[in-house]
């Protein structure tokens, strides 16, 4: 069957999702082809994720395309956590005490205007899981109860070169031919392995996710980089983490509260005499939420990367975040690659396309 193509932008996927919906097609059932399981339904006349797969479903397919080779290591194999942590990166789930940290932040915004509260300049200073589940630019503008808002903006921000490393040291793997000839003896729809010779692992796309909040990071809300040593071991790494913040703060006489998910950490950060702000990770997930429909596409996006590639099934569409060919600028540019078929949505979503880049070229030119 003839195919047609288009590499798109994670915010150009709402073409693709606008012109799905104007085609009168209200549903998208999102699956994962490699395990023939359903991820979840789309409605998106509401917009809502509703059929959302059970955990012991999605172990169940996971389990049933484990490698017969057992060199073929199965963390390449995407797991129910991975589907959860798109679903907060994207924004679509919440941290369990979001509105706490709100109420938090707020404060200290108000606090650190106030030299009579806090003398000394505050930064915030980030955990390596605060980059790869992007609170600070999917999750932020966060809305208090009496309509206060506070932005990432709103703060200066301090990052440990420990935590930078601790990304860049898992983007390292990348698919042998041996991997792909073993994947395809267990995989449903092997023939899109194709896209993935040579191309990274599970580890390393998550961890270029995590690198583009990195940028996000230094380039839009201008952190400071500060020297830190990394250790052999996770937990010697957290601790390391939190010296160098402590180290750097006492060096200048600054307050330094250290954003976190991990538990450990809230302890390292106390040893270190920084104030920790500790996100809690959601470990339950609905079976049906409504979406807010500007987080569609960073839904679709970080899926795609994540998982290689998804199915939009009753459009016949997949979205590849890995293929032959994408480029480092590609992962920058958040870039994907969507297959349409010959008679698909491909010609409309190709002319959207133009007029939308046409009209930003305008606009930033």
């Amino acid at each position: 069957m003839e195919v047609k193509e288009l590499v798109m932008s994670r915010r150009e996927l709402q073409i693709l999702t606008n012109a799905i919906y104007r085609g009168e097609t209200r549903y998208i059932h999102v699956s994962y082809p490699f395990y023939g399981t359903e991820l979840f339904t789309l409605d998106i006349g509401k917009p809502e994720l509703k059929s959302i797969v059970r955990p012991d479903a999605f172990d169940w397919a996971r389990n049933s395309k484990r490698p017969l080779d057992r060199s073929v290591s199965a963390d390449e194999l995407p797991s129910y956590s991975d589907l959860r942590n798109c679903l907060l990166s994207s924004g679509f789930l919440n941290y369990k005490n979001e509105q706490e940290i709100t109420d938090r932040l707020i404060a200290l915004r108000e606090d650190s205007r106030d030299p009579n509260k806090r003398p000394r300049p505050v930064f915030v200073a980030v955990d390596t899981n605060i980059l790869y589940d992007r609170f600070l630019s999917r999750h932020l503008p966060l809305v208090d109860s009496t309509g206060r808002t506070v932005q990432a903006g709103d703060f200066r921000y301090v990052v440990s070169e420990v935590v930078l490393l601790e990304i860049d040291s898992r983007v390292t793997h990348k698919y042998s031919r041996d991997e792909i000839r073993a994947l395809a003896q267990v995989f449903s729809h092997p023939e899109l392995l194709q896209e993935f010779s040579n191309g990274s692992g599970r580890r390393t796309r998550v961890s270029k996710l995590a690198m583009n909040e990195t940028e996000y990071l230094l380039t839009e809300l201008r952190a400071l980089r500060i020297k830190g040593t990394p250790a052999r071991d996770k937990e010697h790494n957290d601790i390391e983490i939190a010296q160098s913040y402590k180290h750097w703060a006492r060096s200048n006489d600054y307050d330094v509260v250290l954003l976190t998910a991990d538990e450990d950490m809230v302890t390292h950060a106390r040893a270190g005499e920084l104030m920790p702000l500790q996100l809690e990770i959601p470990f339950a997930v609905p079976e049906h939420a409504r979406i807010d429909p500007w987080k569609m596409s960073d839904l679709i996006y970080d899926l795609a990367v994540t998982f290689g590639v998804i199915s939009l099934d009753n459009e016949e569409v997949r979205v590849f975040g890995e293929w032959g060919g994408k480029s480092s600028t590609d992962y920058a540019r958040e870039h994907v690659k969507v297959v349409f078929p010959e008679e698909g949505k491909h010609d409309t979503v190709s002319r959207q396309l133009e007029i939308c880049r046409r009209v930003l070229g305008w606009a930033n030119g």
